[in-house]
């Protein structure tokens, strides 16, 4: 996509299982009429498995899932102003995958601790995460630091009113610094 085309922008929402990611993307869409895709929905059959065995899953298994996502959030940049991805994205590895030929790529990481997320994914009922894996998924969990400069952190220690609210108003500041930044490198040249 080159600087003059109209930029279309893309949003993971990252975090541990049970930090409210699809809850707040869907609250995230609704507010601003963007495209949302859950990206456990681009799971294989044999991670889903595998994981309501109770099993976490491996880097092999995350690879092939981490390229699909990363191939549908470009389609879905093609149509879409915003778009919204939810993939927990526990690795730098995994992020790399996701942000791979996409500088229109951000990630909101709802961060929070394990004792707010375990009471949470214990009032869950029919979703396959396993409340017992959650500290796996926290041993796997590879914070992102500074150097991530497209990776925006959202606490969610507040309701999930006000982390939509926060969540849509960091995303509103990206895209309207980064059209900021675009006009001012268009002039420059």
């Amino acid at each position: 996509m080159s600087d003059t085309q109209q930029q279309n922008y893309a949003f993971v929402l990252m975090g541990v299982s049970g930090s409210g990611k699809s809850a707040v993307a869907n609250g995230v869409a609704q507010e601003l009429h963007a495209a949302f895709l859950d990206g456990d929905f681009l799971h294989p059959k044999a991670n889903i498995l595998k994981m309501a065995s109770g099993h976490a899953l491996n880097d092999d298994d995350r690879q092939p899932w981490l390229v699909a996502l990363n191939q549908a959030i470009f389609a879905m940049q093609r149509t879409n102003s915003i778009s919204l991805v939810v993939c927990s994205a526990l690795k730098k590895k995994y992020r790399d995958i996701l942000r791979e030929d996409n500088k229109n790529l951000f990630f909101i990481y709802l961060k929070g601790d394990s004792e707010v997320i375990e009471e949470r994914l214990k009032a869950r009922k029919g979703h396959f995460f396993k409340p017992e894996m959650l500290k796996t998924q926290f041993a796997a969990l590879e914070e992102p630091n500074a150097a991530e400069t497209d990776v925006h952190i959202v606490d969610i220690r507040q309701t999930l009113e006000d982390v939509i609210g926060n969540t849509c108003l960091t995303i509103k500041q990206i895209v309207a610094g980064e059209k900021s930044w675009a006009r001012l490198r268009r002039l420059a040249h």
